[in-house]
């Protein structure tokens, strides 16, 4: 990296960067590993079949396409626009807002019926229709602007309205380079010398978690990622079965808890890495324990990025990232800043420094709950429930009143396994909180509406409730 621009990629030509498990029809249904060069090659490639529009939204489910599109982009200095979701009308508020927006997918459905997956009003490019020749490229790694802007995510929205963050071209090498230093540590070093660590991720590549880790790590450092995304245990383990050792993971809280309740054996891996929602003690312990690894979790916001790492089973304390730094105000908020990022951030979360690189996390500001003149957390309380014996996933939260006059009542959402009743549940809480903060009602359900990155936006749940009511007659 010069002052002006950095490498779009910084591997070396037979280094490998990917690993197809799917036979992709426009790379002539060939599988296995692909180096960096022939990653360069696809590239370009595909680069010249873009059209010319300022913004992309990229959906492609497949990995690998997905960061030959996002380079590709790059390439044609387009920026990429990263929604929380997929939905048709997510695509149409970002087409509204930026204009001059197109589509990259790889298979999506365009029609005017119930099954529509892109909006009919965005011209879009499906990259499996491309084509990509067979031989090799000779150009040069291309050399990328720093102040150019290369991608916007936007926040999940679990706490409000999705927000857009903007990230440049340096905000992005800067903070690959602390990631890599924080979240591999000496995973690739002292437990297998300077070899290739290959990757397996169950989030989806769109949002930050999953950028940061299984799309930007392997176009800077000495990860090859798999170009699955899996998301069912069995279907994890059988992706884990066919990756080469040293393995790494990638996931989140809601996947892990599935495979440690799958009864499955997975193979070892070296390092498990999760992050998008708290992880609770009990869980991080079985998790090492499942995959003979240790678990670090992450920290960290769309706005900033990752920040903050604990090993989980053994401690509560967030070490802070190189270079992030974070004040607490008088309000009871806190700031992080960092040298990569033009401003400083309010976090939504209340953090409370222990030390000068060191926290704990103590939830959400919206969190605090008061009920019949008693405090509580509900970060507190979703972590005792999430460590229910056989519970498959669960919320607790407060519902939005229609009668203000109302006493306040938390609201569970929870998923049993079979031969589980709610009444179980219950004495369960009983047994550790104030007859208050015990949820009225525990409504069972097959699954909750989370994000495909695991995160479960306060305005899907708060519907999704409403709706759960109605049809049980509540109102």
């Amino acid at each position: 990296m010069n002052n002006h621009t950095a490498p779009l990629i910084a591997r070396g030509a037979n280094d490998p960067i990917a690993l197809l498990l799917s036979a992709l029809a426009p790379l002539s249904g060939v599988n296995g590993i692909i180096t960096a060069q022939q990653f360069l090659c696809h590239v370009h490639c595909l680069s010249k079949q873009l059209p010319e529009h300022q913004y992309v939204i990229n959906l492609c489910e497949n990995r690998y396409l997905f960061m030959v599109a996002f380079a590709a982009s790059i390439l044609r200095q387009q920026t990429s626009l990263l929604p929380p979701n997929k939905k048709v009308m997510t695509q149409m508020r970002l087409s509204e807002r930026y204009g001059d927006v197109y589509i990259l997918h790889d298979g999506l459905l365009k029609s005017d019926n119930e099954n529509t997956e892109i909006a009919l009003n965005i011209a879009d490019i499906n990259v499996l229709e491309c084509k990509f020749t067979e031989s090799l490229c000779t150009e040069a790694c291309p050399e990328i602007p720093l102040d150019y802007l290369a991608a916007i995510s936007f926040t999940s929205g679990s706490t409000g309205d999705s927000k857009p963050n903007l990230k440049t071209w340096r905000t992005i090498i800067e903070s690959s380079e602390i990631n890599a230093r924080h979240m591999l540590e000496s995973a690739q070093s002292d437990s297998c010398g300077h070899a290739t660590l290959y990757q397996l991720a169950t989030v989806p590549a769109q949002h930050m978690w999953g950028l940061e880790t299984s799309v930007l790590l392997p176009l800077f450092e000495s990860i090859c990622v798999a170009d699955v995304k899996p998301l069912f245990p069995q279907d994890i383990y059988d992706a884990l079965q066919v990756i080469p050792k040293p393995r790494m993971l990638v996931s989140a809280p809601v996947h892990l808890r599935a495979m440690c309740g799958s009864q499955l054996e997975y193979p070892d891996v070296e390092l498990v890495l999760c992050a998008t929602s708290p992880l609770s003690k009990e869980l991080a312990i079985n998790v090492e324990r499942l995959f003979s690894a240790q678990l670090r979790e992450v920290y960290g916001c769309s706005e900033v990025g990752s920040m903050a790492v604990r090993k989980t089973a053994a401690s509560d304390n967030w070490y802070l990232f190189t270079g992030i730094r974070v004040e607490e105000q008088n309000d009871g908020t806190s700031i992080a800043s960092t040298d990569y990022l033009p401003a400083s951030v309010v976090l939504q979360d209340r953090i409370e420094m222990k030390g000068h690189n060191y926290f704990q996390l103590k939830g959400r500001a919206t969190d605090m709950v008061d009920i019949a003149g008693k405090r509580g957390s509900l970060l507190e309380i979703n972590q005792v429930l999430l460590n229910f014996p056989g519970i498959i996933d669960g919320v607790v939260f407060m519902p939005e009143a229609e009668d203000k006059r109302a006493v306040a009542r938390l609201a569970a959402l929870v998923t049993l396994p079979e031969g589980t009743d709610s009444e179980d549940l219950r004495r369960y809480l009983r047994q550790h909180f104030d007859n208050a903060f015990i949820p009225r009602p525990i409504i069972k359900v097959d699954s909750l509406p989370r994000e495909e990155n695991g995160k479960l936006p306060v305005r899907q749940l708060q519907d999704y409730y409403q709706q759960l009511l109605e049809s049980l007659g509540h109102r």
